[in-house]
């Protein structure tokens, strides 16, 4: 058999498919690593050493100037990705993308610093955010040309700058906390510095490596905000579907209330890290495959449903994982800071990560068949219900308000996409999601009732958990090939 040369052939492009799979997995997680954990890092280590005022102060400010910076984004950054991502004669869109970055940054920038002066608030949440702002609005001068890279699938350079720039977050604050000198100026100086070396390593790598022109086509522009324009009302909905509880939390409560939530919910972004390396990789793909029509053949609906069901499997054990190590663990790292104070807001935001998935899942393949309209319609829908069920939560429940308000969102979120994606492209069962999910609550209420240690607790979860999914036949060695030819095809 291994003198067969059909043998060596086969074994030979497993090899190759399994090689690719982990250099784009790889490399695309390289950018989501350093930007959520290293990042996240970052925050959660100032958060130990700071007030809780202090921190919520940062999280409001970087709050408002993300969004900020979306409704000046104009809805371009998907666009530009999947235009380049479907033909090599679209490279201009990034330079078109850079361009309006610029000028966005400097006229709102020059805005807020105007009001600033202006309106001379006492209030330390209004008087950083234009320093803030500026920190934030540096990288998002950046991002047009990381969308670059990543629509041609060179996710590498970007993740070994964002690495370096997030190592360097991490030592400063450490070396400015050995010193007694961490609080909100001095992270305000390390934010500032490290945006600025981050924008400059991907134009110097870009100038140096690639074939990006700086070449600016204002015809081509036009084009390109009429295109965006379709999903520009989605964009700036979309940004407040994830922001505007901490802005409006902000405005209602105080910065203590603010400290307490946005900790458990950048603990649910880190959370959500393998879609974000996922993310990247399979939307190129999707963009392809619909660049011509809208119809997924039956041979690559297969791959998707198989996709989906593994990727709901390992979505669903992380809420279960983590709720059981949150409030022993954090409170014994934090001194008490946080953990028993919100375990029940991030128990709450967790429940939406297996939703996450399944929602990046349809969006990416609305959004490859241009589906813009609906997706725009999705979008607006899902913001307003988010704000008015924050500004009814909020005032009655604060940061618990708000978790509920943002889980609501996530549900009517995946059953307004799932009934675009099975009414205008291809047909994708809800089962995996409904019986993992179930399975993971079930398996976390048992498990913790035990009177053990909370380590031996998520031990007996895992294996609970994989002893069920074996037996149930919910996953087989057929899902996880087609998973994986799905991420290298």
């Amino acid at each position: 058999m291994k003198d067969n040369p059909n043998f060596d052939e086969l074994r030979n492009k497993t090899a190759l498919v399994k090689n690719k799979l982990l250099v784009k997995i790889f490399s695309s997680g390289l950018q989501a690593i350093s930007v959520q954990i290293l990042g996240g890092v970052f925050f959660y280590f100032i958060s130990i050493y700071i007030s809780k005022d202090e921190f919520g102060i940062i999280s409001w400010t970087n709050a408002v100037s993300v969004f900020l910076t979306t409704i000046l984004g104009f809805g371009l950054e998907q666009v530009v990705v999947r235009r380049i991502a479907a033909s090599k004669r679209s490279d201009w869109a990034a330079t078109a993308f850079f361009i309006h970055s610029i000028a966005g940054f400097l006229i709102t920038f020059l805005l807020l610093l105007l009001l600033n002066g202006v309106i001379k608030s006492p209030a330390g949440i209004y008087k950083h955010l234009p320093w803030f702002f500026l920190a934030q609005g540096v990288i998002f001068i950046g991002v047009p040309l990381k969308q670059f890279l990543n629509a041609k699938e060179q996710f590498t350079p970007y993740g070994i700058i964002a690495v370096i720039s997030n190592v360097c977050k991490i030592a400063a604050a450490w070396f400015l906390m050995t010193q007694g000198k961490l609080y909100i100026n001095t992270v305000l100086i390390i934010l500032i510095c490290t945006a600025v070396f981050e924008l400059s390593g991907l134009m110097i790598y870009l100038v140096a490596k690639t074939n990006f022109s700086f070449k600016f086509h204002f015809k081509a522009y036009k084009k390109l905000l009429k295109e965006s324009s379709a999903q520009y009302i989605s964009v700036i909905f979309d940004i407040s579907l994830s922001r505007m509880d901490w802005i409006l939390l902000g405005i209602m409560t105080t910065s203590s209330v603010l400290a307490d939530y946005s900790f458990a919910y950048r603990a649910y972004e880190l959370a959500r890290l393998p879609m974000l390396i996922i993310a990247p990789i399979i939307l190129p793909r999707f963009a392809r495959l619909l660049s011509g029509n809208n119809i997924v053949d039956i041979e690559y609906q297969k791959y998707i449903k198989s996709f989906n069901i593994v990727e709901i499997f390992f979505a669903a054990s992380i809420p279960l994982l983590l709720n059981i190590l949150w409030a022993p663990l954090l409170t014994l790292i934090t001194n008490g800071k946080y953990g028993a104070s919100n375990s029940l807001e991030f128990l709450i935001l967790s429940l939406c990560i297996p939703l996450q998935f399944f929602i990046n899942l349809l969006w990416s393949l609305s959004f490859g068949a241009k589906k813009y309209k609906s997706v725009s319609f999705i979008t607006v829908v899902c913001a307003i219900t988010n704000i008015a069920l924050n500004l009814i939560l909020i005032t009655r429940f604060g940061g618990l308000g708000a978790s509920i308000a943002f889980l609501t969102t996530t549900i009517l979120q995946a059953c307004l996409y799932y009934r675009l994606v099975r009414k205008e492209i291809m047909k994708i069962s809800l089962r995996p999601i409904i019986v993992f999910t179930t399975e993971a609550i079930i398996i976390y209420f048992v498990t913790t009732r035990l009177n053990v240690h909370f380590l031996i607790q998520l031990v007996i979860a895992i294996v609970l958990y994989l002893l069920i999914t074996v037996l149930s036949k919910q996953i087989n060695k057929q899902h996880i090939y087609n998973f994986k030819h799905l991420l290298t095809k």
